[in-house]
């Protein structure tokens, strides 16, 4: 894997194979090691469809990271959705979490790879999956990034997924402890102190209730806490920052920013006013893509950068035109 443009392959692991396409940008130092981001496509959707819905690819082109887009098979799915519902789905090394894991791996045993630079995102279903892979495969993703999705485990069966998307999922608090007991074996391959996390969700979203951004934030507050305790740190907290904003011909957004004692931030919420079941602030318009939202994939992006805990990481934002005010501290 050498050449620019779209790389093709087929990961297999205990769970079984999926396809993938691995976006390689053109302006990569082909002599460095680079950060590569796994994006996880919703229901229904291919690689092709995932960038467009999300204009990823062009935040990669501006940053010099790979991106790579596993694709569901219908064969698994009716509707290609990742079966974050599904109990088989949701430990390391079984089902479909080994088949993403080996997905990386086998871009970084072909590719030159930033280890400490290895980051999951994604968008509904893809969303969820995130989530369960920043529990179960700690020593691999070093950040998370969940449009319109939920927390971690926010269901155990078909039904209960529909639940979880329809009004929320189980207590966060008692979900975030289950997080940090799955990720128990992935720590013990890799020591990591925290996992942040940044959420967006459309406040007129029908298909996934807002309420998942909310669990999302309290489920990893509770499992960065837990890793705060493992590592016998005492009084963990979070401060609180929220910031109005308002996109130029576009959705008004708060963003709530969430960070330690020392100032380090931790996790990011953005909830964006009269947003839909869809990505904000990709290029083009689609049914799944809104442009009028603030440009998720470029503070996906610099969040990860920012929270980077092993990389003097800097970002280059592609048209960042947000206007924001207002800021309070909780």
């Amino acid at each position: 894997m050498t050449g620019r443009g779209w790389i093709t392959g087929t990961a297999r692991a205990a769970g079984g194979s999926r396809d993938f396409k691995l976006w390689m940008p053109a302006t990569r130092d082909k002599e460095r090691a680079s950060p590569l981001l796994m994006l996880l496509p919703g229901c229904t959707h291919n690689a092709e469809d995932t960038e467009e819905i999300s204009g990823m690819n062009e935040v990669a082109e501006a940053n010099r990271f790979l991106v790579v887009y596993p694709e569901q098979s219908r064969l698994s799915n009716l509707l290609k959705c990742w079966n974050w519902f599904d109990p088989k789905h949701q430990e390391r090394e079984a089902g479909e979490p080994s088949i993403l894991a080996e997905v990386v791996a086998q871009v970084r045993a072909t590719c030159k790879v930033d280890p400490e630079r290895v980051y999951v995102a994604g968008v509904s279903a893809g969303g969820a999956m995130a989530s369960i892979l920043g529990a179960t495969y700690p020593d691999i993703f070093a950040a998370i990034g969940i449009v319109a999705g939920t927390e971690f485990k926010a269901a155990t069966n078909a039904s209960e997924g529909i639940a979880a998307m329809a009004k929320g999922g189980p207590d966060p608090v008692r979900q975030g402890q289950l997080a940090f007991e799955a990720m128990r074996r992935g720590l013990a391959r890799k020591n990591r102190r925290r996992m942040p996390v940044i959420v967006f969700h459309g406040t007129a979203d029908t298909r996934v209730n807002p309420t998942n951004a909310d669990q999302a934030i309290a489920q990893w507050s509770k499992t960065n806490a837990c890793l705060a305790a493992e590592h016998t740190e005492s009084g963990f907290a979070l401060t609180e920052k929220v910031i109005a904003g308002q996109v130029p011909g576009g959705y008004g957004f708060r963003r709530h920013t969430y960070a330690e004692a020392d100032g380090r931030k931790l996790l990011e919420k953005w909830t964006v006013e009269g947003l839909g079941h869809a990505w904000p602030g990709p290029p083009i318009a689609s049914k799944f893509g809104d442009p009028k939202g603030p440009k998720a994939s470029a503070e996906i992006w610099r969040f990860f950068c920012e929270t980077a805990l092993n990389s003097a990481a800097s970002v280059t934002t592609p048209d960042s035109s947000h206007r924001q005010s207002s800021e309070t501290t909780k």
